[in-house]
């Protein structure tokens, strides 16, 4: 089969490589769609960042639709012929964590595309447990958007974000946008920070109550005039800069919340007094541990229409051109591509 393989910085191949079988307890499925994240991002650019590189080559990408074509032996809940997408965890279902329902933490953990192969080719296997069906009415093409918004869903949950809450989202990438709009489902008046001016109006079409950019001048003090100078409830940092979390524990109200979803290459300084002396909270939120069914639920029904993200489509052989470079070079007019599937 015709797979993308990553071999390190900035050397992606399309290339043959053997077809999966799917294990005991896995799903084979042939995959239509494919979405490049922004993990799926850095590792080409500034790789290898969380792929280990000492176990050669990965098929990357963990955003897919697709159908499934086969399944192992105990695969009872998912048949052949039914449309699917997925989460990227692998969990063990042993340790402390997974016995408590935190399969997201799980000490013997592996992840669809870093640690294990991916769906960046026609085919990919993962356990029963990491798919989920997708109705009639939601598209292949928003299908794909499920894992990212399940990251959005988690770190609303994780920020206990209520109706009438400020939310306060730093990072315009696409976790930022999908956790705009996790925010507003769940009731609240959002403001986002963007880098990005056409981000930035994504954001405003998606019904941000009001965007502010990095460029403009200082967002907390931005923010702050707009919530009567008390800062928002929650705040989410979806960026993984080195002055974002600073930015997002600054911009939340004393006593506040803020949950960081961006993932950091390096250790970075940080002002500690702003969450002793504000009585904040900070809360981390790596990935998700079911919200791919709330996620599903709330496109099958249209509360959440992410179609603003999908900017443009590639064939998988042109990936890299048409793919992966095309994002570097231009952020401000390329949100999410998905990458067609022969």
């Amino acid at each position: 089969m015709k797979a993308l393989r990553w071999y390190g910085r900035k050397d992606l191949r399309y290339e043959d490589v053997p077809e999966p079988s799917p294990k005991s307890g896995q799903v084979k499925v042939k995959i239509n769609l494919a979405g490049i994240c922004g993990s799926d991002l850095r590792e080409y650019a500034d790789g290898p960042c969380m792929i280990d590189v000492d176990k050669g080559p990965r098929i990357i990408g963990h955003e897919f639709a697709g159908r499934v074509v086969e399944v192992g032996e105990g695969v009872i809940d998912i048949k052949i012929g039914e449309r699917v997408t997925g989460l990227g965890y692998w969990a063990c279902g042993k340790c402390y964590f997974c016995k408590r329902g935190m399969y997201n933490i799980c000490l013997d953990s592996g992840f669809t595309g870093i640690s294990v192969d991916g769906c960046m080719a026609e085919y990919m296997t993962a356990p029963s447990y990491s798919f989920y069906k997708l109705p009639e009415s939601v598209s292949d093409e928003v299908g794909v958007l499920v894992e990212p918004l399940a990251v959005a869903i988690h770190a609303v949950h994780q920020g206990n974000v209520r109706m009438g809450d400020t939310v306060a989202i730093v990072g315009d990438g696409t976790i930022g946008l999908c956790s705009l709009l996790a925010a507003k489902v769940a009731g609240a008046d959002v403001y986002f920070v963007a880098k990005h001016k056409c981000r930035g109006e994504i954001a405003s079409a998606m019904g941000a109550t009001a965007v502010t950019y990095l460029y403009d001048g200082n967002p907390v003090q931005l923010i702050g005039k707009l919530t009567n100078g008390l800062g928002a409830d929650v705040s989410i940092e979806c960026a993984g800069r080195p002055d974002t979390p600073q930015i997002a524990v600054d911009v939340t109200r004393r006593g506040g919340t803020t949950v960081i979803v961006g993932v950091f290459e390096k250790p970075i300084l940080f002002n500690f007094g702003s969450v002793l002396f504000g009585q904040r909270t900070v809360i981390g939120s790596p990935i998700y541990v079911d919200e791919a069914r709330a996620a599903i639920a709330l496109l099958a029904d249209g509360r959440i229409d992410p179609g603003f993200l999908v900017t443009s489509k590639a064939p998988l052989k042109d990936a890299v051109e048409m793919g992966f470079e095309k994002l570097l070079a231009n952020k401000e007019a390329n949100v999410k591509i998905l990458l067609q599937i022969p």
